[in-house]
This record gives C-alpha cells, sequence and structure tokens, in this order.
C-alpha cells in the first residue's frame, strides 16, 4: 500500500508549543482547524485558558483533528452514493445523514475560511475579519455542524 502525510499546520517544537502557552500564530489550512483554533484566530489565545476543554483541544489535538476531518471527508465523499442490495439499500439511508451533515460542515468551512485565506496579505483585513469572526462565535457555528 502507498500513503502520503500531510502537515496540517507550521512546523513547531512540541515542548516549546506546550511551555509557551500553546500560543503563537495559526497555520496551515483553516478548514482542517477545530473550533479552538477558530476561538483563538477570533479572539487570541490568551482568552482561550478560559475554556479548558478547547485549551487542552488547541494544545493537544491539532493535528490529530485534521487528520480526522480529512478521514471523514474521504469516507464520505468516496462512498458509493447507490445502494447495490438490500443490505446495501439500508447503508445507503443511514448514511445519507452523515452526508448531509458533512456537507453542511464543509460548506461553511470553505465560506468562512475562504475571505481568510484572501485577506492573509493584508493585515488591516485580516484584523477586521478577526474582529467579525469573534463576534459571531464563528467557533460555536462549526461545532453545531458536526
Amino acid at each position: 500500500p502507498r500513503f502520503g502525510l500531510v502537515d496540517f499546520g507550521l512546523a513547531v517544537d512540541a515542548e516549546a508549543w506546550r511551555a509557551g502557552g500553546c500560543g503563537g500564530d495559526l497555520g496551515g489550512d483553516g478548514r482542517y482547524w477545530p473550533a479552538s483554533a477558530w476561538y483563538v484566530f477570533g479572539h487570541g489565545s490568551k482568552r482561550l485558558a478560559l475554556f479548558p476543554a478547547m485549551y487542552d483541544e488547541f494544545c493537544h489535538c491539532l493535528d490529530s483533528y485534521a487528520l480526522g476531518l480529512s478521514a471523514l471527508r474521504c469516507w464520505v465523499e468516496l462512498a458509493p452514493s447507490e445502494a447495490d442490495g438490500e443490505d446495501d439499500a439500508r447503508w445507503t439511508v443511514a448514511f445519507r445523514g452523515v452526508r448531509d451533515a458533512w456537507g453542511r460542515y464543509w460548506r461553511r468551512a470553505c465560506q468562512l475560511w475562504r475571505p481568510v485565506f484572501k485577506a492573509s496579505r493584508f493585515a488591516s483585513e485580516l484584523e477586521t475579519i478577526r474582529q467579525t469572526y469573534g463576534g459571531v462565535g464563528v467557533h460555536r457555528m462549526l461545532l453545531s455542524d458536526l
């Protein structure tokens, strides 16, 4: 079997990352960020400490989350869409809900990431997006889609 490995963010020293309070620049493709990373984007890493579960996710699970989303995306997008027999028909009906939920999540993640990516070269535009996303609670919106 052949496979590839993707690094979803910036290469950092793990010990230095944890010792520094998991702060610093966000990197990678925001479509694969967990809610905690979107929270940091909108509010900064210092405020994240007020939410222990999200803080733990941000400090320890960024790559695992991105890998999980990648696996989920492959599973949903590569699964057959048509039934091939009675057992498959039941599977298709059950899987439709998963596929619909994934579609909602992915559309929103792409919609939210697009302006961030486009503005990444312009600090003033990026700051406006940060404030807007922080104000509307983008991290909660994405969580509700999963």
